[in-house]
Order: C-alpha cells, then sequence, then structure tokens
C-alpha cells in the first residue's frame, strides 16, 4: 500500500495499527501493509468498525488473492465476523485498483478487475 494511504490508517485508528511503530521481531505489522491500494476503502471501513473494539492489528496482507487481517490477542466472535465478512469482501474488489473484481490466475492468484487483470 502506498505511503499516504498507509499514514492515514495508521494516524487514525492509532489503537488498531500501533504495532506498526514496533519493530519485525515483534510484529509483522512493522512492515506495513502488505496489499495494494485496491483495497484502502475496505480496510478504512473495517477498521472504523475495529478501532472501538481494542482490539491491534498484528498483520495485513494479501494472500491467495485475498485479504488477510490477523490480530494480537483474542477478540469476540463480533470481531472474528467483522474481519471475516472483510476478507470474503475482498475477493471480489480488484487489489490494485479498487473496481469490482473476481479471482484470477493459475499458480499466482489475485484478485483483479478486467482492464487490471490485462496489464
Amino acid at each position: 500500500m502506498n505511503r499516504k494511504n498507509s499514514q492515514y490508517l495508521v494516524e487514525n485508528f492509532p489503537n488498531l495499527y500501533q504495532d506498526c511503530a514496533r519493530s519485525p521481531r515483534e510484529s509483522n505489522m512493522a512492515f506495513g501493509f502488505e496489499c495494494s491500494d485496491g483495497w484502502f476503502e475496505l480496510l478504512k471501513e473495517l477498521s472504523e468498525k475495529l478501532e472501538p473494539q481494542g482490539v491491534v492489528a498484528s498483520q495485513v496482507k494479501e494472500k491467495f488473492g485475498g485479504l488477510r487481517f490477523y490480530l494480537r490477542g483474542g477478540a469476540t466472535d463480533a470481531v472474528w465476523d467483522l474481519i471475516d465478512e472483510a476478507e470474503n469482501k475482498s475477493e471480489e474488489i480488484c487489489e490494485l485498483c479498487g473496481q469490482p473484481g473476481k479471482l484470477r490466475g493459475k499458480s499466482w492468484v489475485q484478485t483483479l478487475c478486467a482492464k487490471c487483470s490485462k496489464e
């Protein structure tokens, strides 16, 4: 994710993304958001819901074409439901541009719109 979008998430959801200030030995969030900018709005929406819950993100990345959002410590079933919903939505949003997309590829799977898939 680009620096501007990453900075927005960290500054507006400081409790959720507090591990961004940790070392890589302490948290994978030290590597930042390991996904493309097309999921920024999805992450913003999820972050708005998770920030008041008192949870801390330990890693946010793309894996097998979908968003993966990991937490440090425990969380309620309601929190996991929010994360599951966002992860499922990510498989319908182009990870590069944010337009509607679908899973594409064989050995390397990505969620892309038709235009980004051609590029």
